[in-house]
């Protein structure tokens, strides 16, 4: 392990990480924002749609332990790559499906490949960051998926489907296409290195799955992680079409949703690094509170006050997970020999919330509009907030 400020390689790995992180992030926004248009063009409800959209996290629930094991046995450098390459896959799968189903599947490889990049790249940064480095390390790795996402929100509408003829396809096959740039980067950097030993765990000091249960503190961030992945993922793929129903312009509602993205990024990098082992149980708390605040204005109207409330939830929801890791990276009984153990068992139980989020939005919705599925999200923040103060 790496010690003291962080090396021109460590930098450059934690860019290239964060860069294929952003993949994952672009082909899972991908839909978001183009919602409407393919539901027209394709002939499918809300509630089809919301299935499609928590498709890859049904995918994930079953991957992500076995996802782990394979980062295990290949190694992160290899493992990374792969990952990447099956978010591409997705993503040019979903630009060529022609109904409910194929777009289901294609989405669903999402779930296979994601694991491997958000398992795997807290394990690198756990292996390769210490003290107050790794908690800014982390930020910057977790900021991937955020500024990938806000690319996809503020550009789809705004600049491809106009480039593109108003065709949606050719728009996710283009974001796909980051993935594979990514991972050509990725293997032709960290090939310089000569000490490919250091891409794999050893085998000291490594636990079971089971071993892992047994921490109390390990559970309690587990039940965190389904709860928090419940609302980011629903948020995150039914916000845009949250605002449209308010009778935002679609390209005004992809703005607006992508610059929920902007105090998460800056968030994702400042937060985790002031959660010092002493501070993080009250930032968590009131975290989560604020998220729950942040909703509230969203399931009544489109207001000023709804305005600066989902900017909130942005800077809030991009802070906690990385929190959330640090909890577990500097757990003596976790630590970075298990990370990879450890973060699998995150992401399994947070994916839970992830594929019954989009698809309870959904439901709610067409029963009874977005404002009741609000609702639902306000009260498991508050949830969170309770749950977190055991932390």
């Amino acid at each position: 392990m790496l010690t003291g400020s962080p090396s021109t390689n460590q930098r450059l790995l934690l860019g290239l990480a964060a860069s294929l992180y952003a993949g994952f992030g672009l082909v899972a926004a991908s839909l978001s924002p183009l919602v409407g248009t393919i539901n027209d063009d394709l002939g499918l409800s809300r509630s089809q749609m919301g299935v499609v959209l928590g498709s890859w996290q049904f995918v994930y629930l079953f991957a992500a332990i076995p996802a782990g094991k394979f980062l295990d046995r290949v190694g992160l450098r290899h493992g990374l790559a792969i990952g990447s390459v099956l978010i591409a896959v997705s993503g040019f799968l979903r630009s060529i499906a022609i109904d409910w189903f194929s777009l289901i599947g294609a989405v669903g490889l999402l779930g296979i490949g994601g694991p491997l990049i958000s398992i795997g790249v807290p394990a690198l940064v756990s292996k390769r960051f210490v003290g107050a480095d790794r908690g800014f390390a982390t930020g910057v790795a977790v900021s991937g998926p955020v500024i990938g996402s806000m690319v996809t929100l503020f550009t789809a509408n705004a600049l491809l489907m106009p480039a593109f003829g108003g065709r949606w396809r050719p728009v996710v096959a283009t974001y796909a296409a980051w993935s594979v740039v990514a991972a050509v980067a990725w293997l032709i950097v960290t090939a310089r290195e000569h000490d490919e030993g250091q891409w794999h765990r050893t085998a000291e000091g490594r636990v079971d799955n089971r071993s892992l249960l047994q921490v109390d503190l390990v559970r309690l961030i587990l039940v965190l992680a389904v709860l928090t992945f419940f609302v980011n993922h629903a948020m995150a793929n039914w916000l845009p079409e949250m605002l449209r129903d308010f009778g935002l312009a679609p390209s005004t509602a992809g703005a607006w949703a992508a610059a929920v993205s902007v105090p998460g990024l800056i968030a994702a990098l400042v937060l985790p690094r002031m959660a010092t082992p002493d501070r993080r149980r009250v930032m968590l708390v009131s975290m989560y509170a604020l998220i729950g605040v942040a909703l509230v204005p969203l399931a009544i109207s489109w207001t000023a006050a709804t305005a600066i409330g989902i900017l909130l939830f942005g800077a809030m929801r991009s802070a906690v997970l990385p929190i959330a890791m640090l909890f577990l990276m500097d757990d003596e009984r976790v630590g970075p020999t298990n990370m990879a153990g450890a973060g699998a068992l995150y992401f399994t139980a947070g994916e839970i919330g992830g594929v019954t989020g989009p698809v309870v939005v959904g439901v709610v919705a067409d029963a009874s509009g977005f404002g009741p599925a609000v609702w639902i999200l306000v009260g498991v923040a508050a949830v969170m907030a309770v749950v977190a103060t055991r932390a």
